[in-house]
């Protein structure tokens, strides 16, 4: 395993509901993959789901690395753990 570094935050339940065009995304999303029979086509769209996943959790990171250093002014615990 790989060293990482844990950096905890509280965030507030309420924020990582899914919107209203989140669910309608969702939806929209599973009937185009219903649709599909060719095992091609669904190796294809598993693969730009997981591309767009891991975007996005990347971008996350980044967005929660800058909240820590400007909330805290760069003083937080941060935990190292050697892999």
């Amino acid at each position: 395993m790989s060293s990482f570094e844990l950096i905890e935050l509280s965030l507030d339940p309420e924020d990582s509901k899914p919107t209203l065009e989140d669910e309608l995304a969702m939806t929209v999303v599973s009937r185009d993959i219903e649709k599909l029979n060719d095992p091609e086509e669904l190796k294809i769209v598993s693969k730009q789901l997981l591309k767009l996943i891991l975007h996005k959790q990347a971008m996350m990171r980044g967005l929660c690395k800058r909240l820590v250093e400007l909330e805290t002014g760069g003083k937080v615990t941060r935990v190292s753990f050697k892999g």
